[in-house]
């Protein structure tokens, strides 16, 4: 199509369908390409070629690339049309363009592109029909002869797609129906197998091989008989399957197999023919070999048996008389009743324990229930249990039984029916046994599994929060950064200024969550040091006393000579700051909150279940009303609070109990309602002297920075953003790049920087592994990473970082640390 003049440009296009009018009519001077009027001959050609062509064209023009389509094509876009038209391309990403960057940059080298089978699922008529195209790219030339743009044309492959995945269903549904045939046949404890019309052996089940110890193999009825039947049996056999082929009537045939230790045990073969529905012809053999060798020895048995009767009616006497010895020695106890419950019989074991638990030996020939006559209670039981027994049925519980003043175990009683030669009832007998231990173990071993599974959960929730956590640290981030910038500067009015500050507070409030989310979930960064918890506990007595109010009275216990604590100090205090307003809560009318210090050794039965050894012990104990067990019981669950809608995180608790852990310690609660709860904090003695300790100043004058150029690495764009402000307010020279891979390339590519300042995970690499990359190219250059708390571990000690959120001021900090440490490391 000849190219339009210039001055007619709009009106060619206005008559290109809708998306020309809408390019005709948008304003392109505030765009890099300009107006429309400027456009370059080959925009506006390629623009009028595809605006009149019928089949869905999109164009993507330049780099970041502007992307333009046709009417066809704003067809498949459904909602995304018409904000697509005209975007460009880094904006919107894959998900809304007809390709990507890479693909894009690909094509402007001079290649072209097919991309296949590309699944688009534009809204139409209110549902979502899956659908899937090939796009075909090739470049546009420019005005210079380089590619200046991507010409994409799209067709339409559902239907191809859909057939292609239609022969894979096929082939699946094949495959899964084989498989649940052979599992079937493979669970199955017989030999299974299938042979061809002549017999030839098609199919064995595992059963088969475990047995003979050989693989399948294709084998005619005579090669199988040779290999495995016994060859007295092998020509019976073989004969046999002739016959019943020669008249088509089911195959069967007891015959011996050897085992794979060389052993034979006796089979029972059984085979339907199945016939061909059109010919009548048989074309298979479907037959089973059964297992009988205990069957024959059975009846091999009884027939020696039945030869040697007199001789076997001797030996059962001696046999009864050892079956009574044995019942009498047994510590099984067995009775038997009538049905009036008079006692036929019972062994030792018996009589010893019902002396045991009621005080009356019973013998043969006593009525059970006169026996217990002055125990109208326990006469009362006894009759009910021996009435389960007589109903005429097998019957099995377990029950306690006995006088609590003597011994009342819990004993499992099998009950079965006593019946005459003819069949009738005429009593019942039991076997009794002691479960009382058995019962005691299974009741402790319940309790460790649900010991287990709450252990289980807690840990599934930490890691749910850890995540939730740095998720929300990295939205914090740009907020806090803004927020600090608003403040510096003094932007707004008075009334302006109070709202700035309002948020700026939520948001440390949000912050003081997400510390707790992350103790909770133990990972929150932590600092051990050696510290004095009497210096601690006594330097926040006026805080905790401003916290609880004047009402409740404040007492501390901390003796001399304690050892010092292994913990981080403003973790510790925001715990005990945490406990003090759990006890200010508990005591709305007023009380004592005592906190104690002292060393005490732990034992292997310790509710804290450490390590044996000696620990600080912290205590903080209120007056207040108390849990009771239910509450007790859930009182280190995340988010579980007794406080009311809006009084209370439920992450108190939680995060006390993670940060005892992640320390090495532990958490215990002691309450009783009505009285009161202490909290016990169990911290590892530090192995070394203490360190001195120097408050952190989270608010302070601004430190003053060395300059330079930053290479800012984040994939969080708003981070990046409030991050770059940062830098630029204190003086750097900023090149950003969105992702480690970016960063990498303009490190190879020799781009020059004093300062890498790199969030830590990020797609693809990590930022210490950036790091190592850079310093391999630029070993002068000073490094920082920017860490969202939770993917802390792993990151060298020796590489400074910086903990998301945060404001210009830590920054600031951070950055004068490092530029004053960088001299020593040259050293």
């Amino acid at each position: 199509m000849p190219d339009a003049p210039a001055r007619d440009v709009r009106e060619s296009l206005r008559a290109a369908g809708d998306c020309g009018a809408r390019i005709a009519s948008r304003d392109w001077s505030t765009t890099a390409l300009g107006t429309i009027e400027s456009w370059p001959a080959s925009l506006r050609t390629t623009l009028l070629l595809l605006l009149a062509s019928p089949a869905p064209i999109a164009l993507l023009w330049g780099l970041p690339s502007i992307v333009f389509y046709n009417d066809a094509y704003a067809r498949l876009a459904g909602e995304r049309h018409p904000a697509l038209l005209g975007s460009q391309l880094d904006e919107n990403g894959p998900a809304v363009a007809p390709v990507g960057s890479d693909v894009v940059r690909e094509v402007l080298g001079g290649r072209t592109r097919l991309v296949r089978s590309q699944e688009i699922t534009p809204p139409r008529g209110g549902g979502h029909e899956p659908a899937w195209v090939d796009i075909d790219c090739s470049p546009v030339p420019g005005e210079d002869g380089r590619p200046a743009g991507v010409f994409c044309l799209v067709t339409e492959a559902t239907g191809r797609v859909a057939a292609e995945r239609a022969r894979e269903a096929a082939e699946a549904a094949l495959a899964d129906s084989e498989a649940q045939f052979r599992l079937m046949v493979d669970t199955v404890p017989q030999i299974i197998w299938i042979t061809d019309g002549d017999g030839r052996m098609e199919f064995l089940n595992r059963q088969f091989s475990l047995y003979t110890g050989a693989p399948f193999s294709s084998m005619s009825p005579g090669e199988i008989a040779g290999a495995f039947i016994h060859p007295g049996d092998a020509p019976h056999v073989v004969a046999t399957f002739q016959a019943a082929r020669d008249k088509g009537t089911t195959h069967a045939c007891e015959h011996r197999i050897r085992s794979a230790d060389g052993t034979y045990r006796w089979f029972l073969d059984r085979a339907e023919p199945y016939r061909d529905p059109q010919t009548g012809e048989i074309t298979r053999w479907f037959g089973t070999s059964v297992d009988i060798h205990d069957r024959r020895a059975a009846e091999d048995r009884l027939r020696e048996l039945n030869a040697t009767l007199e001789e076997r009616v001797a030996e059962s006497t001696v046999e009864r008389n050892m079956l009574a010895t044995i019942v009498e020695g047994t510590d099984i106890m067995v009775m038997a009743l009538d049905l009036d419950y008079t006692i036929l019989a019972l062994n030792q074991a018996n009589a010893d324990e019902f002396e045991r638990v009621f005080g009356v030996r019973p013998q043969a020939g006593d009525n059970i229930l006169e026996l217990l006559a002055p125990w109208p209670h326990h006469q009362d039981e006894v009759r009910a249990g021996w009435a389960r027994g007589m109903t005429g049925e097998n019957v099995t519980f377990v029950e306690e039984f006995g006088d609590p003043a003597r011994a009342r175990p819990s004993y499992e009683i099998n009950f079965r029916p006593l019946r005459d030669e003819a069949g009738r009832q005429i009593g019942v007998y039991q076997f009794v046994i002691d479960v009382t231990e058995r019962l005691r173990g299974q009741a402790q071993l319940l309790e460790a599994q649900e010991a287990l599974r709450q252990s289980q959960k807690m840990e599934a929730m930490g890691q749910l929060t850890g995540g939730v956590a740095h998720d929300f640290n990295n939205l914090l981030t740009p907020i806090v950064a803004t927020l600090d910038l608003l403040q510096r500067q003094g932007v707004g009015s008075e009334r302006e200024q109070r709202l700035i500050t309002g948020a700026a507070q939520s948001a440390a409030r949000a912050s003081l969550l997400v510390q707790r989310l992350l103790a909770f979930a133990r990972r929150q960064p932590l600092q051990p040091l050696a510290l004095d918890l009497g210096d601690l506990v006594a330097g926040m007595a006026d805080l905790v006393s401003s916290t609880t109010g004047p009402r409740i009275e404040i007492a501390v216990e901390a003796p001399p000579g304690l050892a010092m604590a292994r913990g981080d100090p403003n973790q510790i205090e925001m715990a005990l700051l945490n406990l003090a307003v759990n006890a200010r809560d508990a005591m709305p009318d007023g009380g004592t909150l005592r906190i104690a210090l002292s060393e005490e050794r732990i034992d292997a039965d310790h509710p804290a279940r450490l390590p044996e050894g000696t620990y600080l012990r912290l205590g903080v104990a209120d007056t207040g009303h108390g849990m009771d067990e239910a509450t007790l019981a859930r009182a280190v669950e995340p988010f579980f609070s007794t406080k009311g809608i809006g009084k209370g995180t439920g992450l108190g608790l939680s995060m006390v109990h993670g940060l005892a852990s992640q320390l090495g310690g532990a958490m215990t609660i002691e309450s009783q309602v009505g009285v009161g709860t202490e909290v016990v904090l169990w911290l590892p003695r530090a192995a070394v002297s203490p360190q001195a300790i120097a408050a952190p100043s989270l608010v302070g004058p601004a430190a003053s920075a060395p300059g330079g150029r930053v290479l800012l690495v984040d994939d969080e764009i708003f981070v990046r953003m409030s991050t770059a402000d940062m830098l630029d307010e204190l003086g750097y020279e900023i090149v950003e790049a969105a992702s480690a891979e970016e960063a990498a390339r303009l490190v190879e590519a020799g781009v020059p920087f004093d300062l890498l300042v790199t969030d830590h995970l990020m797609p693809g690499m990590t930022g210490v592994e950036l790091a190592a990359l850079a310093r391999r190219h630029r070993p002068d250059a000073a490094v920082l990473i920017v860490s969202g708390y939770a993917e802390i571990d792993g990151i060298d000690s020796s590489i400074s970082r910086l903990t998301k959120p945060f404001r210009k001021e830590e920054l600031a900090a951070s950055l004068e640390r490092l530029a004053q440490a960088r001299p020593a490391e040259r050293a």
